[in-house]
């Protein structure tokens, strides 16, 4: 570079190259989105079935959340029509942002499985939640009352143990879970 380039020269040269990457992106946005949507609904279909796997079809369910972390409800069947339970998306926010988690609830209320769908988690210590290790706790726990976490030890019925340097991150998880059963509860017609 030259000293004496004109300062309004170099301003309207950034000032291009900013406009082309802009425009860039954006087409590529463009490009992109309907692939990225289509990818989100399978990953999606694929952990309700993972979740719920007695269920043959999905509806989604109208429900309105008072904690913000409910964002679909799916109400499960199985292959003859007749309901075998829940698959609620839950959103909590977890040590590294927000958490996207598919849970699955029985007719009977009890958890049928959970599966962290996608996450911003610190790599291991927080990305552990979407290891069937942590994972797997939830499925079979009952939900007359709601679930806690605890740092060590064996858990109880409604206890899970927190993945080793990521107390956030678990008790994210086990908020999305509890916000799950809640909406289920409600949807059934209790509190």
């Amino acid at each position: 570079m030259q000293k004496n380039e004109n300062p309004v020269v170099l301003s309207a040269v950034l000032l291009v190259i900013s406009l082309v990457v802009a425009l860039l992106l954006a087409f590529t946005n463009s490009v992109t989105k309907d692939k990225i949507k289509e990818n989100t609904i399978k990953e999606q279909n694929a952990a309700k079935q993972e979740v719920l796997p007695a269920a043959a079809e999905f509806n989604e369910t109208e429900f309105t959340d008072d904690t913000g972390l409910v964002k679909a409800v799916f109400a499960g069947k199985d292959s003859g029509g007749s309901p075998v339970g829940w698959c609620v998306n839950v959103t909590p926010s977890g040590y590294g942002g927000e958490l996207d988690i598919m849970v699955g609830i029985l007719n009977d209320g009890t958890v049928s499985g959970m599966k962290v769908v996608s996450h911003s988690e610190t790599a291991g210590l927080g990305a552990k939640a979407a290891e069937s290790g942590f994972s797997s706790q939830f499925t079979g726990k009952k939900t007359d009352e709601p679930l806690s976490v605890i740092k060590n030890g064996t858990p109880k019925n409604n206890e899970i143990v927190a993945i080793s340097g990521a107390t956030i991150t678990s008790n994210a998880v086990k908020n999305g879970v509890n916000a799950a059963v809640d909406a289920v509860k409600k949807l059934n017609g209790g509190v």
